[in-house]
C-alpha cells in the first residue's frame, strides 16, 4: 500500500496538495480511502519540519563582526569534531532575515580539469592554450557537440542533455546556453518547442507582438530570469527592483504575495493598454518560469565552460580524458565511466604497469599495442595523436594502493632505471610502504605483467615479500653480498612457477580493483559502438528518469528465475553497463516471447521502464534484442556509402545505430561470434526441417544477392524484421555473398557483409519478398575468375 500511494505522487510536485491536485488516482483515494486520507493527513502535519540537520554545499556566512554574538553555531554532523569550520543552527531564511550575507561560493572540479588539460599541453606538445582567447565558433566543437557524444563535458553528461543537444544541433554559444537554462523541471517541457523553432518545423509565436525583441534570441520561448524581470518592467510598468521581488515570490511560491503580485501586473498591464484576458494569459506563463529559470549571467558562464570542455575533448583529446580521469580517482565509477568513453572513441587504455605507470594517469606515447584487436583498433578514434598513445592508468587508480605508497617506487625507478625482474623489483623498493594486501591489487591488476605472469606471482607472494624486507633490512645496515650479483642480503632468486590465471580470472581481478577490465573486457566493444539512444552506463540514470521508457545496452551476467503467485515463470537478471550494473525484470509475458535472449554472456539492448526504490534502480523489461558486435547493420546513416559489415558501419552517423545479430559464417563448426558450438547453420540454434543446400554446380560462379530493405519510424521492429531476413539468409547454405540496399531519409546505404553468406534459390527469394515485398530480392551472377577482385 506504501508503495502504491508513493507512487502517486508526481515528480514535480513540492507539496502533498500540489500531489493531490495533480493527480486525479491520488486524489480519488485520498477522498474515498480512510486509511489514504488519514496518512496523507498525517503526513501534512510534518511538511515543513527539519527532519536532519546538514551543511549547504557552498553556502558561506559574512558578518561585520564575530558571529557568536549573531548567530547559535555548531559543529559539523559529520567529518572532523575538531574541523574549524563551523556551521549555523538557523538555516538560511531565518539567516537571510537577520540581515547577515549569505554567498554561495561553486568550486567546479571542471575547472580544474581544465587548469590540468592545459598545462599537459604545454608540456607535451609546447603549446600554451589560453581559454579565454579560444574561438567561440569552432566548427570540429560544434559537431562534437552536436553528435551527442558528451560523455564527460560539463552539464551534458546526462543521457536527457546527450539526447538534447544532439537534436538542437547547438551553432553558438547561446545555444549551449539556452540549452543549459531549459534543462530544468518546469522550462523543459519547452526544450521541443525552442529546437522545432530554431529549425523552422514551428512558427515562432510570442505572447504579444510587443515582447518580440525580449524573446527573439530564443525563438520566443521564455529562458532566462532576466526575460522575466524584462516582461514584468516592459508589460506592467514594474522596475527591475519591484520586478526582482516578484521573481523571489514566484520562487518561494508565497500564495499570499503571488495572489497581490498578480492584481498589481494585471492592473499595470491595463494602464499600459493591454485588455486583462491577455494580462492573465502572460502572467500565468512567467510564473512557473520565474521560480525555476537560471539568470541569464549563470547559464552563458556554464555554457562557456561546457564548450572549453568540449574543444579540448576535441583537439587535445588524450590531455583532456587523461585530466578526467585523475580528478575522478576518489570515484571508481566515474572512472569506469571515462574509461570505457575513451573505449568509444578509441583511445586505448592501457593496464598499469610498475615500468611504465606513474601515481596518476599519464598519456603512453609508446605502450600501445594496436595490433590486439582491443580499443585501440577501434576506427571511432578522434584523438589526433597517433595511433602508439594511449592512457596508462596510474598505479594510485588501482584499489587498495595509495599514492604515497607508489610515489617511492615510481622514484626509484626514474632514480635507477626500470626493474629488470621481479628480483631486481624487491632489492630495490622501499618495503615499508610494501604491505601483503597491496602488493596482491598490484599483481592482480596486471602491474606486473612485464616482469611475470599474475598466476605465478601471486603463488611466490610470500616469497616476494619476505626477501623485499629482508633486503631492506640488509640495505639499513650497510650489508653487502659475499656472493655479489647485487643482492644486500644473499637471499636467493624467487622462484616462479605455477599457470597463470585465466582470462575470466584476470577480468574479474582488474573490474574489482581497476573498476573495469582491460585485459580481457566482453564490454569493449560495445563501449566502441556509438550508443547515443540507449543508455551505456548507470551514471547516466537520474530520478527524472522514473517511470519513463528508456533504452539500456549491456552484457547479461546473471539470471534468476522466479514464480508468480499464479506459477508463471519470470526472471531478474543482471546488467553489466560499460559503466556500472542494472537489475532488469522480465515479467512472464514478456519472457514467453523473449526467452531465448536471456542466456548470460549475451550482449543486449533492453527498453523498458525504469523503476526507482530508494537508491537502487532497476528496469522492466518490454523489449530485448540480442547484439553481436563484430557483425553490425546500421540503417541510420545521412550519406551513400558501401559499408565494409567489420562492425563500425554506421556508427557515426546522426541516427541510432540498429545493432543486427548475425550468425557466423554458414557451414561453420563453430559460431564465431560468442563460442557457442553450432550445427552448422551460422548461428548455433538448431533448425528443424534441415535446410535446403545450394548445390556446387548452381554455386559455382559465386553470386551476390542484394536485398533492399526500407527503414520505419520504429527502429525495433526494424532490428527485428533484419533479423528474419538474416535468419531465413542463414538457413540456405551456399557460398553466396550477401549486400543491404537500405532506404533511409531519402538515402540509399549499400553494405556488404563478408562474414555471411547464403544459397540462392527461388524459394530463397520467395520468403525473402514474403518479409521486404515484391522485387526486393535481385541476384548478380559473379564469374569464379572475378572473384579475387570483388570488393569488400
Amino acid at each position: 500500500d506504501v508503495d502504491r500511494i508513493a507512487r502517486m505522487v508526481p515528480f514535480k510536485a513540492r507539496t502533498l496538495d500540489d500531489a493531490i491536485r495533480l493527480n486525479p488516482e491520488l486524489q480519488s483515494a485520498y477522498q474515498q480511502e480512510e486509511a489514504v486520507h488519514r496518512l496523507v493527513d498525517t503526513a501534512q502535519g510534518l511538511e515543513g519540519i527539519v527532519h536532519h540537520v546538514s551543511t549547504h554545499a557552498a553556502g558561506v556566512l559574512i558578518a561585520d563582526e564575530p558571529l557568536t554574538g549573531t548567530v547559535p553555531l555548531q559543529r559539523p554532523t559529520r567529518g572532523d569534531e575538531n574541523s574549524p569550520v563551523l556551521m549555523t543552527q538557523f538555516s538560511m531564511d531565518p539567516v537571510a532575515k537577520l540581515g547577515l550575507l549569505k554567498m554561495d561560493f561553486l568550486g567546479l572540479t571542471n575547472l580544474t580539469i581544465l587548469d590540468r588539460a592545459v598545462k599537459l599541453v604545454k608540456e607535451r606538445r609546447g603549446e600554451a592554450v589560453d581559454l579565454n582567447n579560444l574561438p567561440l565558433d569552432d566548427p570540429e566543437t560544434f559537431e562534437l557537440l552536436s553528435s551527442g557524444n558528451t560523455s564527460d563535458l560539463f552539464q551534458l553528461e546526462s543521457a536527457g542533455m546527450q539526447r538534447y543537444i544532439k537534436e538542437l544541433k547547438p551553432s553558438n554559444l547561446g545555444d549551449i546556453s539556452a540549452m543549459i537554462a531549459l534543462y530544468r523541471p518546469g522550462p523543459m517541457e519547452h526544450i521541443d518547442r525552442f529546437i522545432n523553432a530554431k529549425f523552422g518545423r514551428e512558427e515562432i509565436t510570442y505572447p504579444h507582438p510587443s515582447l518580440k525583441d525580449l524573446l527573439d534570441e530564443t525563438y520566443g520561448v521564455i529562458v532566462y530570469q532576466d526575460q522575466v524581470l524584462l516582461i514584468l518592467q516592459q508589460f506592467a510598468g514594474y522596475t527591475l527592483g519591484e520586478a526582482d521581488i516578484v521573481r523571489k515570490a514566484m520562487g518561494k511560491k508565497i500564495s499570499s504575495l503571488m495572489v497581490q503580485e498578480r492584481e498589481k501586473f494585471v492592473a499595470g498591464a491595463q494602464a499600459k493598454g493591454f485588455d486583462q484576458t491577455l494580462a492573465v494569459a502572460v502572467f500565468d506563463l512567467i510564473e512557473p518560469f520565474a521560480g525555476y529559470a537560471f539568470n541569464k549571467a549563470h547559464s552563458v558562464s556554464y555554457a562557456l565552460i561546457s564548450y572549453w570542455t568540449s574543444y579540448f575533448k576535441k583537439h587535445y583529446t588524450l590531455e583532456y580524458m587523461a585530466s578526467v580521469l585523475n580528478s575522478r580517482l576518489d570515484n571508481p565509477e566515474k572512472v569506469a565511466g571515462t574509461i570505457n568513453e575513451c573505449f568509444r572513441m578509441g583511445i586505448p587504455v592501457l593496464l598499469p604497469d610498475i615500468n611504465r605507470s606513474e601515481e596518476l594517469f599519464i598519456i603512453d606515447d609508446h605502450g600501445v599495442q594496436v595490433e590486439d584487436g582491443g580499443a585501440g583498433s577501434s576506427p571511432n578514434s578522434i584523438t589526433s595523436s597517433g595511433p602508439s598513445s594511449g592512457l596508462r592508468m596510474g598505479l594510485s587508480a588501482i584499489k587498495s594502493v595509495g599514492e604515497g605508497a607508489v610515489r617511492p617506487l615510481v622514484a626509484e625507478r626514474k632514480e635507477n632505471g626500470p626493474f629488470d625482474s621481479i628480483d631486481d623489483f624487491c632489492r630495490r623498493a622501499n618495503s615499508k610502504g610494501l604491505n601483503r594486501r597491496m602488493l596482491e591489487s598490484l599483481v592482480k591488476a596486471g602491474a606486473f605483467d612485464s616482469l611475470a605472469s599474475r598466476g605465478a606471482l601471486l603463488n611466490a607472494l610470500d616469497q616476494v615479500i619476505a626477501t623485499a624486507q629482508m633486503e631492506a633490512k640488509a640495505r639499513e645496515s650497510g650489508q653487502t653480498s659475499m656472493f655479489g650479483g647485487g643482492s644486500a642480503s644473499g637471499a636467493p632468486g624467487i622462484t616462479l612457477d605455477g599457470p597463470d590465471a585465466s582470462n575470466n580470472e584476470k577480468a574479474s581481478w582488474e573490474r574489482e580493483l581497476l573498476g573495469v577490465p582491460l585485459s580481457y573486457n566482453p564490454l569493449k566493444e560495445l563501449a566502441a559502438l556509438d550508443s547515443t539512444g540507449s543508455i551505456s552506463s548507470t551514471g547516466e540514470l537520474d530520478e527524472e528518469m522514473k517511470g519513463q521508457a528508456i533504452s539500456v545496452v549491456g552484457h547479461l551476467s546473471t539470471v534468476s528465475s522466479r514464480e508468480t503467485r499464479e506459477h508463471k515463470k519470470f526472471i531478474i537478471a543482471t546488467m553489466e553497463l560499460v559503466s556500472g550494473s542494472l537489475e532488469v525484470m522480465v515479467w512472464p509475458d514478456v519472457l514467453e516471447r523473449t526467452s531465448e535472449n536471456w542466456k548470460e554472456g549475451n550482449l543486449l539492448r533492453v527498453a523498458g521502464k525504469l523503476r526507482l526504490r530508494g537508491d537502487e534502480y532497476s528496469l522492466v523489461c518490454e523489449q530485448v534484442e540480442s547484439l553481436v558486435v563484430n557483425q553490425t547493420v546500421s540503417l541510420a546513416s545521412n550519406e551513400t556509402a558501401v559499408g565494409k559489415a567489420n562492425g563500425t558501419n554506421g556508427m557515426n552517423s546522426d541516427l541510432d545505430p540498429l545493432v543486427v545479430p548475425v550468425g557466423g559464417t554458414n557451414g561453420s563448426a563453430q559460431n564465431g561470434q560468442n563460442g557457442h558450438p553450432s550445427n552448422g547453420n551460422g548461428n548455433g540454434k538448431q533448425t528443424s526441417p534441415a535446410p535446403p543446400v545450394a548445390s556446387p554446380a548452381v554455386n559455382a560462379g559465386s553470386r551476390t544477392v542484394s536485398i533492399g530493405v526500407t527503414e520505419t519510424q520504429d527502429p525495433l521492429a526494424d532490428a527485428h524484421l533484419l533479423r528474419e531476413v538474416v535468419g531465413v539468409l542463414l538457413e540456405y547454405q551456399g557460398t553466396d555473398k550477401i549486400k543491404l540496399q537500405i532506404s533511409t531519409g531519402g538515402h540509399r546505404v549499400v553494405m556488404d557483409l563478408p562474414t555471411v553468406s547464403t544459397g540462392y534459390c527461388p524459394l530463397l527469394q520467395e520468403r525473402l519478398e514474403e518479409l521486404l515485398g515484391h522485387e526486393t530480392v535481385t541476384v548478380q551472377e559473379q564469374q569464379p575468375q572475378d572473384i579475387d577482385d570483388a570488393a569488400f
